[in-house]
């Protein structure tokens, strides 16, 4: 016989838990479903109890039984009042059994992991093996972001109890694109979901009378008294599918520790300190103390990992962390990682990544881990149908991993798979959710059409995008841009200019619409003036400015602006300075900065100008011998460049003129005998400290120490005759400096000193 009973919680107790978890949401302490709690009389031949009527959800955790015993209860027993007239008495708890379904859990879990990897909830996966489980955590990826590093991390959680504690181990933790070690991650992956509910000593994580936990979560909120939960044992862990099921029951004997558990237990309990140094972000503190534990267990296979993992985190020690890997890898029960793989890339071994990534791709039970394994294989492979095969392996394993779809479609549109990689947009067209992200979907799908040189291809897919936002500026771009590759340039034109109108109104960037609107006009429609308004609207802080100073420098010279031409190529290589040699743009600004100095030379017969684009082009490219070559030549012209004059002093206004000095003459022929230059130099060097302004010992004495090599010593003679020389002196001397420099600068980069060279070109384009 069995009553049931389901007390009312009192209105001002509701509220007074809502207002509790509505203060703090992601505390992961146990939360009651109120009104799901049911209880009823349970009579047996030994006495009388209470137990759950139904089911009740218990956080993330479902509690199918619960029993308490009454004690004190004797037949015959008057059960007429129902629970309510036995609810005030303290009974043992006896049995409880929890069903922990791993979709709840990870759907539980998201929220309270925000944070971990990125500000957004991650997306966790769990599978349940026995006592044990396998949990990965992934940062949610956006269907559009193709450039997206992916940070992943895996690792197992093992099961073992004693008596009435509990205990859970992180063990094994591995991951890919991971802003702190592993190991780290995975410890405070626990921690956040488990909270005050357990002690945590490093990895290891015990909470202590769990039945009294759930009973005193559950009971009071039925109306019954908290019960005596003392000898209740953890008797039985087991795995039924996707669902966890835990069984606890008075004087029962606790279930056996599996091998794994015990395992990982110890070593937990060797590298404690060093966990909580992890955790810290002390990462060469906690090195130091791996390796102490190391000493005392020696080859221990999850130790050599941690050590491992902090070394390639650290970088610069991927040596040392692959001789480390190796200890580990000794440990038959041992998962490989894409960390071995990373390492080997770090030391050149390409293949023996790939190796690598293959067979922790087979061997890996988290799928989005394994995937990356095979994308990242895919990302070495020289052989674009190795690639492919790659990727089609971390598709089947991860079928909803956006940033390796756009990687596929991004392979087979280069492998002529038109079909293929439309297949592949339609599927993350059904992967995004909203028109918005539709729209995004298929406009960028455009840009990956186009970009591989399929115009006419890539026209159909950005009207498609269209089709959800007929307004988007960037579409709009996207379908002008490939109408005038298509030979359609009024059409497209028409479509950027509206582009940019839409987009300058929202206040988007327009820069990009404006270059294209620019090349359009100029190209294909022949009208340069309207194109050179376009492209001298582009800011320059954008992006695209260097190309965009460029363009207009090109097409003001052949509309005959000869100076607006000269003055946007020196706008252009103000804006080349700025950049490094390693960055995307110098590649577009080299060859444009040779146009200016061609455009100075040529036309504006300005050599020092060409210079100084030929200069700026060098430093963005010191190797390059053509131009080199345009350098040199341009540097040997204007040493040959006869003075335009001298320039008359300012206080030449007030006094008569004085009838120019003639230019000393060149100094005469001299023999070629490096011995006897030697030699001339000290008998040189000796006048000229006798007489400091004879010229004529200067010009020599010059000429011997080129001839000799001694470029700093000749350096030095020049710098200190151009403080204090006349205008017409300084003129003949520039040129000679300018060829000092030139040289210094050429043996500081051949051997190496680039740092030394910049300043030698830096001192030469100031004079």
């Amino acid at each position: 016989m069995s009553l049931s009973d389901a007390p009312k919680t009192p209105p001002a107790h509701r509220r007074a838990m809502a207002t509790a978890d509505a203060t703090d949401a992601r505390r992961p302490e146990i939360t009651r479903d109120v009104g799901a709690v049911e209880l009823r009389l349970a009579i047996a031949k030994d006495g009388l109890g209470l137990e759950l009527a139904r089911p009740a959800r218990l956080a993330c955790a479902l509690v199918t039984e619960l029993s308490v015993r009454l004690p004190g209860a004797r037949f015959p027993i008057d059960v007429s009042g129902g629970v309510s007239r036995f609810r005030h008495k303290r009974g043992t708890l006896e049995r409880v059994v929890l069903e922990l379904r791993a979709r709840d859990l990870e759907a539980w879990a998201s929220p309270r992991l925000r944070g971990l990897l990125s500000p957004h909830a991650p997306r966790v996966w769990v599978a349940l093996r026995g006592a044990s489980a396998i949990v990965c955590v992934s940062d949610v990826a956006d269907v559009l972001d193709a450039e997206a590093k992916p940070r992943v991390v895996a690792f197992d959680v093992l099961f073992e109890s004693r008596a009435d504690e509990v205990r859970l181990v992180v063990a094994n933790a591995r991951g890919v694109g991971l802003p702190r070690p592993a190991t780290a991650i995975a410890i405070g992956a626990v921690d956040a979901l488990l909270g005050g509910l357990a002690a945590r000593r490093g990895a290891l994580f015990a909470t202590s009378a769990l039945g009294a936990r759930v009973a005193r979560a559950l009971l009071p909120d039925a109306g019954a008294r908290a019960p005596d939960a003392t000898g209740l044992v953890v008797t039985a862990l087991a795995a039924h599918d996707d669902t966890w099921i835990l069984h606890a029951m008075r004087g029962g004997a606790p279930q056996s520790a599996t091998p794994d558990a015990t395992r990982a237990v110890e070593a937990a309990s060797l590298v404690r300190d060093a966990d909580e140094a992890r955790l810290a972000g002390q990462l060469e503190r906690a090195r130091a103390l791996d390796l102490a534990a190391l000493e005392r267990a020696p080859r221990h296979p999850e130790i050599c990992r941690r050590i491992a993992e902090i070394d390639a985190h650290v970088g610069g020690r991927a040596e040392a962390a692959i001789l480390t890997l190796r200890e580990a890898s000794r440990d038959p029960d041992g998962r490989p990682s894409v960390l071995a793989a990373e390492l080997a890339v770090e030391t050149g071994d390409v293949r023996g990544a790939i190796a690598a990534l293959a067979r922790a791709g087979e061997q890996e039970e988290a799928p989005l881990l394994a995937a990356h394994a095979y994308a990242r294989a895919a990302e070495l492979a020289t052989d674009p149908l190795d690639g492919l095969i790659w990727l089609d392996l971390a598709l089947a394993r991860a079928p909803d991993a956006a940033a390796l779809r756009w990687a596929r479609v991004a392979r087979r549109l280069a492998s002529g798979r038109l079909e293929d990689a439309l297949g592949d947009v339609e599927h993350l067209e059904a992967l995004a959710s909203g028109a918005r992200d539709k729209y995004a979907v298929w406009r960028k799908a455009g840009d990956a059409y186009r970009a591989t040189g399929l115009v006419a291809e890539s026209l159909p897919l950005y009207e498609r995008a269209l089709r959800y936002a007929p307004d988007d500026p960037s579409a709009l771009a996207g379908l002008g841009a490939a109408l005038v590759a298509d030979q359609r340039a009024a059409r497209g034109a028409a479509l950027l200019a509206r582009a940019i109108e839409l987009a300058d109104a929202a206040q988007q960037p327009v820069a990009p619409m404006l270059l294209a609107l620019a090349r359009a006009l100029a190209e294909a429609l022949g009208d340069r003036p309207a194109a050179v308004a376009r492209v001298r609207a582009v800011p320059n802080t954008a992006p695209e400015a260097l190309v965009a100073r460029g363009l207009e420098g090109r097409w003001r010279a052949e509309l005959g602006d000869l100076a607006g031409a000269s003055l946007a190529f020196a706008r252009l290589r103000e804006l080349a300075g700025a950049l490094d040699g390693a960055a995307p743009a110098a590649a577009q600004a080299i060859p444009l900065l040779v146009e200016g100095a061609t455009f100075e030379d040529a036309v504006q017969a300005d050599l020092l100008a060409a210079q100084r684009h030929l200069a700026c082009a060098l430093r963005l490219r010191p190797r390059e011998p053509a131009i080199e070559d345009a350098y040199r030549a341009i540097g040997r012209r204007i040493a040959r460049k006869p003075p335009e004059g001298p320039v008359e002093p300012i206080a030449a206004s007030r006094a008569p003129a004085a009838a120019p000095l003639p230019p000393p003459p060149d100094p005469p022929e001299l023999d070629l005998d490096p011995q006897h230059d030697e030699q001339r130099v000290e008998q040189l060097t000796r006048m000229l400290q006798a007489n400091p302004e004879d010229d004529g010992v200067v010009d020599e004495l010059a000429l011997r120490l080129l001839r000799l090599g001694r470029s700093l010593e000749l350096f030095a003679l020049l710098s200190a005759r151009l403080e204090d020389a006349p205008p017409d002196r300084r003129a003949r001397l520039v040129p000679k400096q300018r060829e000092v420099l030139a040289r210094l600068a050429e043996d500081a980069r051949n051997e190496g000193r680039a740092n030394e060279a910049d300043l030698f070109d830096a001192a030469k384009n100031a004079l």
